[in-house]
């Protein structure tokens, strides 16, 4: 039998179920606007994972979201600097 931890079971689920699960039970965490780029980055906190929204700020389209658990990309959001 093969576990599938959280973090798979969530980003194996459609689009628009992600956003779904975010609308309803995510909790917003903080958005980073790249001023080199065309994006938002918007991190949430979802059933114990953290979650990165990649927006496309001219489009406003969501382009992917996706969960992970490492803190060290938590971390890289935080202190790097975007602008």
């Amino acid at each position: 039998m093969r576990k599938t931890t959280l973090e798979q079971e969530f980003n194996a689920q459609q689009l628009d179920n992600k956003y779904k699960d975010l609308w309803n039970r995510g909790i917003h965490l903080f958005t980073i606007n790249d001023r080199n780029r065309d994006f938002y980055y918007s991190i949430f906190y979802v059933d114990l994972l953290f979650v990165e929204v990649i927006y496309n700020k001219l489009t406003d389209e969501i382009l992917a979201i996706k969960s992970f658990t490492d803190k060290g990309k938590l971390m890289y959001y935080l202190r790097e600097d975007f602008s």
